[in-house]
């Protein structure tokens, strides 16, 4: 009974997977997920300051002055300062070839809001002890400090972790790594640098937004049209007879062997499947700093589409003109989801280019018959017209408006949505305060999925808990 009542006293319940666990198990794993975990190896560069240049000084002139007036006191006290410097030099010496630090990265990548570890191993191989041990590390992960000051006996070692919650997305480095020592006295100095680093990736969080719709193109069907093409699309509508001019790619293979003869896919325009975001990135009508920020906001909406498209086996496409000119063509799957995610991980609104200019410069990719949907805080309507030509390409595009003044911005979107609403666009707008739904996943789910890859993750929504408001 005692025994009995002990072990179900001692069972603790497991800790809640983080969504990069979740993600792993329900096998989407992000591209840089195969890199080897990184450890620091060895010393760049070694070296070792004098931090008292007076004592060498100091004994030059006692010398100086024992060979002058021949006093034996002053010998001993040049002898007592020439011996303090060399032994502090040997004592650091030593420290600076024997004393190593190793770090190991236990987060491969992370989604905000999950957790970053690394692990740290600091080893003295030498006899003489350290009396003091700074480690100093540059990494850029915002609220990331794994440095710390150490004593550290001969033939001794340490190990601790260092932990942080990711809270801003984005592309962040770890290392390089220095580490400071010294004599008891605090004549030299010794450091060791280990110039070693790695890039770590932050993804967006995914997340749903109740309310919001996810728009479809004008064309009735899943997937299919009836308009033919002759670009490679996502979806293959059947084969017909080679003709001259089609690329090997084309070729379906099966056919041909079984037929005798050279046959080709033929390719949907999949009118109804495609999805186009297109991000507003111009600096000037952003507001709000950090997570609180129409940009945080938009990328939070980009990500939210793109996870809710490609669950539902649809292709989906970004446009964002920041600093840089981005346009990813629509395609399906977990390795173009990534890709996404990877993108609007390095997104920043730094862009000098205004929706209108953006939505006019890429009309002509978007196509016809697809779906287009313009997140922006911008209130200027210019950029209306542009709307207008997408719709007039058989498309339906829709847009999801950030209120500028609750973010502090100078006016409310009220008045655009009116406008939108009334030439016959979907709209609908976003205040500061909205509420996302953070994706997570039962543990009776977690081996499905697993098996299932990313099949399990089209196939239902996961559960959506820890409804938080950004």
């Amino acid at each position: 009974m005692a025994l009995g009542a002990r072990a179900r006293s001692a069972a603790v319940p497991a800790a809640p997977p983080t969504a990069a666990q979740q993600l792993v198990q329900m096998g989407v794993l992000p591209p840089r997920s195969d890199q080897p975990l990184f450890e620091a190896q060895t010393p760049a560069a070694a070296e070792i300051r004098l931090l008292k240049p007076a004592l060498p000084a100091l004994a030059a002139v006692l010398l100086i002055l024992a060979l002058v007036a021949s006093v034996a006191i002053l010998y001993y006290l040049f002898y007592a300062i020439l011996a303090l410097v060399i032994i502090t030099f040997i004592w650091t010496r030593s420290l600076v070839q024997n004393v190593a630090v190793h770090r190991v990265l236990r987060t491969k990548w992370c989604v905000v809001g999950d957790t970053v570890q690394e692990d740290f191993i600091m080893r003295n191989d030498g006899r003489l002890p350290a009396l003091w041990l700074e480690v100093r590390d540059e990494s850029t992960i915002p609220y990331y400090h794994p440095g710390v000051v150490e004593t550290l006996g001969g033939l001794d070692e340490r190990r601790w972790s260092a932990r942080a919650v990711c809270r801003r997305r984005g592309l962040f480095r770890l290392g390089p790594l220095r580490v400071l020592t010294g004599d008891p006295f605090g004549i030299f100095q010794g450091a060791i640098t280990y110039s070693s680093e790695t890039s770590f990736i932050v993804y967006p969080p995914l997340l749903e937004v109740p309310g919001l719709p996810l728009p479809w193109g004008t064309a009735s069907g899943n997937s299919r049209s009836s308009l033919r093409t002759f670009h490679v699309t996502t979806d293959a509508a059947g084969i017909r007879d080679y003709a001259p001019g089609d690329s090997l790619h084309r070729i379906h293979w099966l056919s041909t062997a079984r037929r005798g003869e050279l046959h080709s896919k033929e390719y949907d325009l999949e009118p109804s499947g495609n999805l186009w975001i297109v991000l507003d990135l111009d600096a000037a009508v952003h507001y709000g700093e950090d997570e609180d920020s129409t940009e945080e906001y938009a990328v939070k909406l980009a990500a939210a589409l793109i996870h809710r498209a490609i669950r539902e086996n649809k292709a989906v496409g970004l446009v964002a003109h920041g600093a840089d000119k981005v346009v990813i063509n629509p395609a399906k799957g977990a390795r173009h989801l990534w890709r996404l995610m990877e993108q609007l991980a390095l997104t920043s609104a730094n862009g000098r280019v205004p929706l209108q200019k953006v939505m006019s410069d890429v009309n002509a990719t978007l196509g016809r018959g697809l779906s287009v949907v313009a997140i922006s805080p911008s209130t200027d309507a210019s950029w209306l017209n542009s709307l207008a030509v997408v719709r007039q390409r058989a498309s339906a595009p829709s847009v999801i408006l950030l209120d500028g003044a609750s973010f502090g911005g100078p006016q409310s979107a009220s008045g655009l949505a009116a406008q939108l609403g009334s030439a016959g666009m979907v709209v609908h707008v976003v205040q500061k305060g909205q509420e996302f739904r953070t994706i997570t996943v039962e543990k009776k789910e977690w081996e499905q999925q697993r098996r299932g890859g990313l099949g399990a993750l089209r196939g239902g929504a996961p559960a959506a808990a820890g409804a938080q408001r950004a």
